[in-house]
């Protein structure tokens, strides 16, 4: 058995496919990680989609801002963009089935995995965690997120999509709390030295302004111990991070880069070449 984590495939399904076949991911014994960015950008999201509901089974998904974005479309809380390539999606006989499967992923996932008897705690966001955010505090705020969402969607998909908190604070709303969560969790790649998230930034790495750092250059006793986080969404650091606990998967496929599949027990990647249309 093995659990392989697949970096933003944004409806990439032709690379996909090629990942699990790299692999020879096994249905019946291995579980497959997405961080999220399912869809949209690229050209088969539908058929990404209806891939991924067939082996829910064995497959491990966190929400990421593209597909928050399909939701909020789907219930007239948001408008396609130019850019979007969920249309075909949004019209399939088979949208609501889709977007109640969705509904029902978290923002964070966490699972202890055992190699060669050692065991580690491999904890899935789609783009990162802020500093003051401990794992408690995100477990909490995304159960609250799951209720709020699945009692009032409108409501909740309406109202995440801003940047009215850069940072975590106990005396905030708790809707407030569920939006700063959202944003953060889905959005994040930099923040200033208070902690504060620019949802502006979107660069390289040697690009970061000197009054901001990568949000996994900040200390959060999230990352100690025997942890390990996944994350995907900044696909113009390629993956790298330099921290031997912190691994990006989003190595840009969906702009024509490469789609990267990690085996978890001992982190070894394997990439598919974009393939050109």
């Amino acid at each position: 058995m093995a659990n392989y984590a697949i970096g933003d495939i944004q409806g990439c399904y032709k690379e996909f496919k090629l990942a699990l076949k790299k692999v020879n991911f096994n249905l019946e014994k291995d579980y497959l990680w997405l961080v999220g960015d399912l869809i949209n950008r690229g050209p088969d999201s539908l058929k990404l989609l209806k891939h991924v509901y067939k082996i829910r089974k064995r497959t491990h998904i966190v929400l990421g801002n593209h597909d928050l974005h399909f939701l909020a479309c789907f219930y007239g809380q948001r408008k396609l963009a130019k850019a979007d390539t969920i249309s075909e999606l949004m019209k399939s006989k088979e949208s609501l089935k889709h977007v109640k499967f969705l509904m029902k992923q978290p923002l964070i996932f966490k699972k202890k995995i055992v190699f060669k008897n050692k065991s580690k705690k491999v904890i899935m966001v789609h783009a990162g965690i802020p500093p003051n955010l401990s794992l408690k505090n995100c477990i909490d705020l995304n159960k609250e997120f799951q209720v709020a969402l699945k009692r009032n969607p409108k409501r909740i998909l309406k109202k995440v999509f801003n940047n009215s908190f850069s940072k975590f604070s106990k005396k905030m709303s708790e809707i407030d709390k569920i939006i700063f969560f959202v944003n953060a969790l889905t959005r994040i790649r930099a923040c200033n030295h208070k902690g504060e998230i620019d949802f502006n930034f979107k660069g390289r790495i040697n690009e970061i302004p000197k009054e901001l750092n990568a949000w996994f250059n900040f200390k959060n006793s999230i990352f100690s111990g025997n942890s390990q986080l996944i994350f995907g969404h900044w696909a113009a650091i390629k993956g790298k991070t330099k921290k031997e606990n912190i691994f990006g998967l989003d190595t840009g496929c969906v702009w024509g880069d490469k789609l990267t599949i990690m085996r978890l027990e001992d982190n070894k990647r394997f990439q598919i070449k974009r393939i050109k249309e």
